[in-house]
């Protein structure tokens, strides 16, 4: 599985960007934010180990 750096950068920022436009139009609460950066975080490390275990 070859993973382009660009996908490591704007998933992620998508997914924010998302978060952000949802959050404007629905009365989301804080704590959603963490929950996103986690998920985010999460995706980063898993590409990272992926990538190492090549």
């Amino acid at each position: 599985m070859e993973i382009d750096p660009k996908t490591i950068v704007w998933y992620p920022l998508y997914t924010l960007l998302i978060y952000f436009i949802l959050s404007l139009f629905f009365d989301l609460p804080f704590w959603t934010l963490f929950l996103v950066l986690f998920l985010v975080f999460l995706y980063i490390v898993v590409i990272i180990i992926i990538e190492l275990k090549k």
